[in-house]
């Protein structure tokens, strides 16, 4: 018995032709290439996001703990590598380094978050004579010479919990923090007017009211044994209306009415006291 099949049939039974197939791949590898070109730019928005957003909220962070004068922030020795101090007067370096100084090292020991603060308070007109030792301070004129480069090489604090592993030290994002903390001035300092009335309310400023700026520089990366920064920056300026007084820290000793550190006047760590406030009648010129 022979079934004879209908023509219409046996066409709708027949596969695709070969210039079908051929667009079908064409549009596939094409889909395919757009999707991996795309891919690395959107992962690198998001890495940058993710940077950014970390910039941000650790230059506030930073800001805020110098501003307030914080001393009790030991969990900053987790993040800090190191700060190191570049000062005009004698062209000499000191680096502070959250790891005990042996012997033949040619850094200085920072043991807590209170030394931390107040390396980045230094003001940069301070007269830095030795790694720890500052002198004529308080020090009224702003026009001196003397300028003091203090940056630090963080990990970021808030980053991710891996980030902050010991393990992750050396793949954790990095970033340098430059401090710089200087007396406001206005246009009475650049003409030299030094009338009596004007001259006690200039003297009584510059004691007494501050510029803050903090300059975020990222990533920081190991190239060739030096140290590098990329190109990415972002600056942060706030004001502080209150004495800087430099202390001494020393954790077994502290003042009796604040129980804050006894003051220094030699002392390198500085800290802000937004509620109080110094008169020129105690300073040298």
């Amino acid at each position: 018995m022979n079934l004879t099949i209908p023509k219409n049939q046996s066409q709708q039974t027949a596969g695709f032709t070969m210039i079908e197939l051929v667009i079908c791949l064409g549009i596939i590898a094409f889909a395919l290439v757009a999707i991996i070109g795309v891919l690395p730019v959107g992962i690198n928005v998001q890495k940058d996001n993710r940077e950014e957003t970390i910039i941000v909220q650790d230059g506030m962070y930073w800001m805020e703990a110098i501003r307030s004068g914080a001393t009790g922030l030991d969990n900053l020795t987790n993040h800090v590598d190191y700060i190191r101090i570049d000062e005009t007067s004698n062209r000499a370096g000191y680096r502070w380094e959250p790891v005990p100084a042996g012997a033949g090292d040619n850094h200085l020991f920072l043991p807590g978050g209170a030394e931390i603060i107040g390396l980045l308070s230094m003001p940069v007109q301070a007269d830095l004579v030795g790694p720890v030792t500052v002198k004529n301070w308080p020090q009224v004129d702003t026009r001196s010479g003397e300028y003091n480069y203090i940056r630090a090489k963080v990990r970021a604090i808030t980053g991710s919990a891996v980030d902050h592993a010991e393990f992750a030290r050396e793949m954790a994002f990095s970033y340098r923090l430059t401090s710089e903390v200087r007396p406001v001035r206005t246009v009475e300092d650049w003409a030299g007017y030094d009338g009596t009335g004007v001259g006690n309310i200039n003297s009584f400023r510059k004691l007494n009211f501050f510029e803050v700026k903090l300059t975020l520089e990222w990533p920081v990366f190991e190239f060739g044994g030096k140290e590098r920064v990329g190109p990415n920056k972002r600056v942060f300026r706030s004001m502080v209306s209150g004495r800087l007084v430099n202390r001494q820290i020393n954790r077994l000793i502290s003042d009796r009415n604040t129980g804050q550190f006894p003051e220094h006047p030699n002392s390198p760590f500085f800290f802000f006291e937004p509620h109080k406030f110094s008169t020129p009648n105690f300073v040298t010129q």
